[in-house]
């Protein structure tokens, strides 16, 4: 899964990370890879986001608050991109 619309990655990432098994990785990149999130899924209701760009920050959420978590971030993160690369990782 290359590209995707920014409008709506952060569905997308939110459905994928939920199908993940434990301790895979997803991350999403901007398209100079400058800046990008990376989410780990811990176990089955919890989560580490590692950010990386405007603001260095990781983040331990339940499966409750990612969906609120990743829409901030996306806003902060890639405010102005209109595609972003989605890569899934060990």
């Amino acid at each position: 899964m290359p590209w995707v619309s920014a409008k709506s990655a952060d569905r997308l990432v939110y459905m994928q990370i939920v199908k993940l098994p434990f301790g895979k990785r997803l991350r999403v990149e901007s398209f100079k890879g400058d800046r990008w999130i990376e989410i780990v899924k811990i176990d089955e209701n919890n989560y580490k986001i590692i950010e990386h760009g405007f603001n260095n920050n990781v983040y331990n959420v339940t499966e409750n608050d990612l969906k609120r978590i990743l829409k901030e971030l996306f806003g902060v993160e890639f405010p102005r991109s209109h595609q972003l690369r989605i890569v899934i990782t060990s």
